[in-house]
């Protein structure tokens, strides 16, 4: 399977983002590889797209969205195509996640941005095209970085090193949305395991898209 130039899962998220979400008709899409260090299998609401180096009869053979029609938890089916799709790729690392993502803005920031600092690895590892940058305001200070994710998109990365985390974590949010390069569409995928990040990515005006898993096929350097 070959990289598609204008790639039907970046499309898909472009779509959610404004609101558009695919039909919950219990489908599983393969539709092929992305440009960049990851494959992913994105979760919607009963309907997920797999953009990796696996057939549509694969998945069909891997996925099945009907547990919950047996008093089970419908995302078993989920888990389990996630499971076998890990196992396809040669088990390579995994990062799992709330996709957000926000539009463009441009507006009033009481802090300062200055460019420079060093990204989280973890976070880096699955981005490419990193910019870090460094945030000060009134009592409060921390950092942040934007890099391109799986299809090229813009992500945002932040740390709050100093002050309120709500407070400062926003100012972070909205400081990455002035200086993110062409003022598209600015994702951000926040840890299932920390709610905090959450509500400050909702408070910023992220809205939740999907949920991801990043499989850390082709890293950097190889």
């Amino acid at each position: 399977m070959s990289v598609a130039t204008e790639h039907m899962l970046i499309e898909t998220l472009s779509r959610a983002a404004r609101g558009e979400f695919p039909a919950g008709d219990g489908r599983a899409e393969a539709v092929g590889e992305l440009h960049g260090t990851c494959d992913v299998l994105a979760a919607f609401a009963h309907h997920v797209v797999v953009a990796a180096d696996v057939s549509q009869s694969w998945v069909n053979q891997h996925h099945s969205d009907d547990t919950g029609h047996r008093g089970e938890d419908p995302s078993s089916g989920v888990v389990n195509l996630i499971s076998a799709l890990a196992t396809e790729l040669g088990n390579p690392p995994m990062a799992v996640s709330l996709l957000m993502a926000a539009p463009p803005k441009s507006g009033y920031l009481s802090g300062k941005i200055t460019e420079g600092g060093e990204p989280d690895p973890g976070w880096a590892a699955y981005r490419t095209d990193i910019r870090t940058y460094q945030y000060e305001s009134t009592g409060s200070a921390g950092a942040f970085a934007i890099g391109r994710g799986p299809g090229d998109r813009w992500e945002v990365f932040f740390r709050v090193d100093h002050g309120p985390g709500g407070r400062v974590g926003r100012e972070l949010l909205s400081a990455a949305k002035t200086v993110t390069p062409e003022r598209g569409v600015l994702f951000g995928s926040t840890p299932l395991h920390d709610p905090r990040i959450i509500r400050i990515a909702s408070a910023s005006g992220f809205l939740p898209i999907c949920t991801e898993v990043l499989f850390l096929t082709r890293p950097r350097g190889r």
